[in-house]
């Protein structure tokens, strides 16, 4: 990013000299820009597509940085976010895990530049996360905040394969009767975990439909640099497992059509690693989900959506660190065909009916959308 602010400088006055550019929006992590953005004398505003409650908590994390003195894990009371629900320090951001890195104080100093946008842009919308959002709105020093949420992907990318058997197999299931299970396009399992997850899946008896990635013991994120075949997968999956599964479960190598899978008749849940995409796609297809987080924020996603609006389950890992088999097995049954799952299903319904209210003509996201387009057409003339 550093490197290429001159070129950024440059471009801008370019198009200033050319045209009526009014605004620059950058990236959440884009904030090193602001400057440039201010010798041109144009504002400056953030695109944040993590959840508001996240927002929130950057706002929040400066003041949290100096009333504790110990690393947030140790805290022996959950983390009051202002307008959320209360997060466990183990729970909190990853860049958050170790206060003496480098990688806490980059972050911290990211917090820190926020409040220097002339306003923010949340991919979120108010009946989602009204606490997050009202808190955000009435922070002293916070930019005008515009959520303008749910924005997300209607169909598949094209740019792996057009995952056309996935859609074909699921035409053939009944509707609501597949489990969806994905750790989205960078995470993974360990070996064992991975073993364990397949031996569930067959023993819950539901139809899925699963995304195997390679798996990987150091790290939940390595497989954003590669990708696997369903060969290389036969060395990870319990012997005999793609036969005995066969018919009720369908194993895809590495990538899947994924808002295409939600969308359709035959998907009744998502087991989920938590990624904001993904959260924010299952809300508008309204598939209730297994929360299942690896990395990044996903942590206190899965918080939000297990213990805040309640349209998620957690299954509980071991002493190990292991979700096992049986409680696999146990969690995808109650959400499939339980009661507590029925309750879900009927709170992400509300949910997708909000969400399609939110974008509709003075929708709330609409209008906030429209609020912004305004200000940005006032700055023309």
């Amino acid at each position: 990013m550093l490197h290429s602010l001159s070129s950024l400088r440059d471009l801008l006055k370019s198009m200033i000299a050319s045209t009526r550019l009014v605004a620059l929006v950058v990236d959440f992590f884009g904030t090193d820009a602001f400057d440039v953005a201010n010798g041109v004398n144009l504002p400056s505003y953030l695109f944040f597509p993590s959840p508001a409650m996240i927002l929130s908590f950057c706002f929040y994390l400066p003041k949290l940085d100096e009333m504790v003195s110990c690393q947030y894990r140790d805290l022996r009371e959950p983390i009051q976010i202002p307008g959320c629900v209360a997060i466990p320090g183990k729970d909190l951001v990853e860049a958050v895990e170790d206060r003496k890195s480098d990688t806490y104080k980059w972050f911290l100093l990211i917090c820190k530049m926020y409040s220097l946008a002339k306003g923010i842009v949340v991919n979120s919308f108010m009946d989602l996360e009204p606490g997050a959002i009202k808190a955000l709105q009435e922070e002293p020093g916070c930019p005008s905040i515009y959520p303008v949420g749910p924005l997300v992907r209607t169909g598949s990318s094209g740019t792996v394969g057009d995952g056309s058997h996935c859609i074909i197999w699921l035409d053939d299931q009944l509707r609501g009767s597949v489990l969806f299970v994905s750790f989205g396009s960078g995470g993974t399992v360990s070996r064992y975990q991975l073993i364990e997850l397949a031996l569930g899946l067959e023993k819950s008896g539901q139809r899925f439909l699963w995304v195997v990635k390679s798996p990987d013991d150091e790290s939940a994120k390595a497989v954003f640099f590669g990708v696997s075949s369903l060969n290389d997968l036969l060395n990870y999956l319990p012997d005999g497992f793609l036969e005995r599964t066969k018919g009720r479960g369908l194993v895809v190598p590495s990538w899947a059509p994924q808002a295409q899978i939600l969308s359709h008749d035959s998907t009744g849940g998502f087991l989920t690693h938590c990624g904001w995409n993904s959260t924010l796609e299952s809300i508008v297809n309204g598939v209730p989900l297994i929360a299942w987080p690896l990395f990044a924020e996903q942590k206190m996603n899965a918080v939000m959506l297990t213990e805040d609006i309640k349209v998620a389950l957690s299954p509980k890992f071991d002493e190990n660190g292991l979700v096992v088999r049986e409680e696999i097995a146990k969690v995808v049954n109650i959400l499939m065909e339980g009661e507590e799952g029925k309750q879900i299903g009927i709170r992400m319904q509300h949910l997708k009916e909000a969400a399609v209210k939110a974008l509709k003509h003075e929708g709330s996201s609409a209008k906030a959308l429209s609020e912004l387009a305004l200000n940005w057409k006032n700055l023309t003339v």
